[in-house]
């Protein structure tokens, strides 16, 4: 239904044309039999309308009208307009403005439209049909405030006609979600459940979220069709939705034993198991699936990402969700996502071995998988292997030369190998391919910083913050940059707090805010949150070095000597922490 779209059938026109010569013919007995020129009510006018009584439409008026209404049976809309403006010349009647606001509706012309159907609202308020072409023209014009005022109007006067409940509804839908429920809700109480005004209600009820309302208009919509299958499923679909496994599983029961060789309906109750951690139960529905060869590769993935989402919160369903991507991979072995998938289940296990040999493959598979080559990276990262990062990266470059994630992973393996030229010049050329990923800008101050390379990575540190303000990486490498060089103190502890703030227990914000103290000399502070640091167990010789230096500062060389030992125990070739231990025992 085309809710925007005035009724205009030959049936309907034809209708009008035998009302309008039914109507001329009154008036020509009325008024010529008649030599008085008392006005005449024109037929139906105060009885159906409630309008006042309006005079016989003039004889010259009433035959434009009737010449009208023929042209626009043939279709001649543009003919019938002339006509009706001539009538328009010899009688103001509400009727012609309709018939004019039709004929511009069918010609298009909606803005004439809604001139001609407001003319004929104001001169008989109470006709309803009068009101819908009105409101049929705001909605083509796009005023659709004007046009859901209307329809609200129509209903008040008459709260029967369906037809304009749907369209008021239909124009609330994209501007006032909640607003076109209560109506449709109001048109079921008062019609009864109809199957397309329940279907809109599950539209809404599902953009909005509300799954449980949405299943519960479906149910209603299964109700007044229960032969339809397809119709079940999607119930027993929504109730999923709506996280009410139990609904859902008596549908699908119900449906199995209906069409037991139908594999979406094992597949979709082995699913519903899974929800409630049946998982054998589930198992044994897919089974039957997986079996089959006349399955293809999507059916059998779509199972096992059933398994793969449930193992994101139960780790316990791993061995299930393993087992069935072993079996697509076996039936399959020239699928690479089966191993993808795969290589994932064994980095959430933490089962490296599984990780490396199916990621592997999906390299081998899927070379221009860029994901494949950074997830198998990842593994090797995780073991502080940054040999095998190179190497598995270098690889990655010949195939895929143009993407940024392998370029900024490898420079960060480069770094951390201490092969700091070649980590900027992969890192440049990740940050041209990518300008805002924050790894990438992080990473590539940070070694310019390490440099001593102040203006390129000072200037990397500005761009990320005014890209994101909050990346407490960056604040605190930042302010302890400027705290090092003796720079902008207030301001670096300002932006040290901001990363504390984000990660209080993070060893490493804790001591670059006590270092900063340290700096501007409130050595209490300092000594209180490099303490802290420290205290949270594990810590490095530069917490230990930087509470010695504190101590040395407050005239405590005794404890001073005390924390450089301790760093010297984890940092034995610390040249400039040996002569500050042998300064002070001079």
């Amino acid at each position: 239904m085309n809710i925007f779209f005035v009724k205009n059938t030959r049936g309907f026109v034809k209708k009008l044309f035998i009302a309008c010569v039914c109507v001329a013919g009154a008036s020509l007995v009325l008024g010529g039999c008649s030599g008085s020129k008392q006005a005449v009510p024109s037929a139906g006018a105060n009885e159906q309308t409630g309008a006042s009584p309006r005079p016989p439409m003039h004889d010259v008026a009433t035959q434009h009208m009737i010449n009208g209404s023929l042209y626009e049976v043939k279709g001649e809309y543009a003919q019938a307009i002339l006509e009706f403006q001539d009538a328009l010349r010899y009688a103001k009647d509400p009727a012609i403005y309709y018939a004019l606001a039709k004929n511009y509706a069918a010609l298009n012309k909606h803005s004439l439209a809604i001139e001609s159907a407001r003319q004929a609202v104001k001169l008989d308020p109470a006709n309803p049909e009068y009101r819908r072409i009105l409101a049929a023209s705001y909605a083509h014009t796009f005023e659709f405030d004007s046009a859901a005022a209307m329809y609200e109007d129509i209903v008040k006067r008459d709260s029967t006609n369906i037809e304009s409940w749907f369209n008021l509804a239909r124009l609330q839908q994209a501007r006032n979600p909640q607003k076109a429920l209560q109506t449709l809700e109001e048109i079921t109480n008062r019609f009864g459940p109809q199957w397309e005004i329940l279907l809109q209600i599950v539209e809404l009820h599902n953009a909005a979220g509300d799954f449980a309302r949405a299943a519960e208009a479906m149910k209603k919509m299964t109700d007044l069709d229960p032969s339809n299958l397809d119709l079940k499923q999607s119930l027993a679909r929504a109730f999923v939705r709506a996280n009410q496994p139990e609904e859902a599983l008596s549908i699908y029961l119900d449906l199995r034993e209906r069409d037991p060789e139908n594999n979406e309906y094992a597949a979709e109750l082995g699913g519903v198991y899974l929800m409630q951690k049946e998982y054998a139960k589930a198992a044994k529905e897919f089974a039957v699936t997986l079996a089959q060869d006349t399955v293809n590769v999507e059916d059998k993935l779509r199972i096992g990402q059933m398994y793969f989402s449930q193992l994101e919160k139960d780790s316990t369903i791993a061995p299930y969700a393993r087992d069935v991507f072993q079996r697509i991979r076996k039936a399959h072995p020239q699928d690479w996502r089966a191993y993808w998938f795969l290589g994932a289940i064994g980095a959430i296990t933490r089962d490296d071995s599984l990780s490396l040999i199916n990621f592997k493959k999906v390299t081998e598979l899927a070379s221009w998988n860029a994901d494949g080559w950074v997830y198998l990276s990842s593994v090797f990262l995780e073991k502080n292997d940054f040999d095998a990062v190179v190497t598995v990266l270098e690889s990655a470059l010949k195939v895929l030369p143009e993407e940024p994630r392998i370029h900024s992973i490898l420079g960060f393996a480069y770094n951390r190998l201490g092969r700091n030229k070649e980590a900027i010049s992969v890192l440049e050329k990740a940050r041209t391919l990518d300008p805002k990923d924050m790894n990438t800008l992080s990473q590539l101050a940070l070694i310019y910083d390490g440099m001593k390379m102040y203006a390129e990575s000072d200037s990397l540190y500005e761009d990320v913050l005014r890209i994101d303000p909050d990346n407490h990486l960056v604040l605190n490498n930042y302010s302890y940059s400027m705290s090092e060089r003796g720079l902008q103190l207030q301001r670096a502890l300002a932006m040290s707090k901001r990363a504390i703030e984000q990660q209080p227990d993070n060893q490493a914000y804790l001591d670059t805010y006590g270092w900063i103290h340290f700096k501007l000399g409130n050595y209490a502070e300092a000594e209180k949150w490099i303490k802290k640091a420290i205290d949270k167990g594990n810590a490095s010789a530069v917490l230990y070095e930087h509470l010695g230096d504190v101590y040395e500062r407050m005239n405590d060389t005794e404890r001073a000597l005390e924390q450089w030992g301790i760093a010297l125990k984890l940092d034995a070739d610390n040249a400039e922490l040996k002569e500050k231990i042998s300064r002070s025992m001079r």
